[in-house]
Order: C-alpha cells, then structure tokens, then sequence
C-alpha cells in the first residue's frame, strides 16, 4: 500500500471520528492518541509473545493516525478545552 493510500485512509478515519464524537479539543485528543498508543503497544507485544497475527497492530496504528490528523487541525485551530474550542 502507498503512503498516499495510508494517509487517505488516516484521513477518512479522522473524518469519521469528527461526525461521531465532534472536534474535540487538543487535550482530549492527546489522552485518545495516549490510550490508542497503548493499545498499539498491546497489539505489538500480543503479536511477539502469543499467536504471531500482526492484523490487529495495523488496526491500532491506523486509529493512532487518524487522531494525529485531528490533533494537527486541533492544534491549527487552537481547540483547547479552557477557550471551549473557538479558534480565536
């Protein structure tokens, strides 16, 4: 798959995100991005020490790059949780 293809995907994902849960702001989005970081590493280590099936690992980086995408327009449009997510 190409990178192009990846972020696409990343993306949509974040697009989706957006229409179920709102734009959020960039603290909530860390402690999402935190969690899934976390459940990558959890992927990982289930992949090295139990059944060797490496599926769920690109599950959880896709998750993680779509809220890295939500984090950047955040971040861009100063969402943060005290302001209440107005960009000014």
């Amino acid at each position: 798959m190409t990178r192009d293809a990846v972020t696409d995907r990343w993306e949509e994902k974040a697009e989706e995100n957006v229409e179920e849960w709102g734009e959020q702001s960039l603290e909530t989005l860390l402690l999402a991005a935190q969690e899934e970081l976390g459940e990558l590493t959890q992927a990982t280590l289930e992949y090295r020490e139990e059944d060797g099936y490496y599926g769920p690992i690109f599950d959880e980086i896709d998750d993680l790059g779509a809220l890295l995408i939500q984090l950047e327009d955040a971040a861009r449009g100063h969402r943060f949780r005290d302001d209440g997510g107005d960009s000014e």
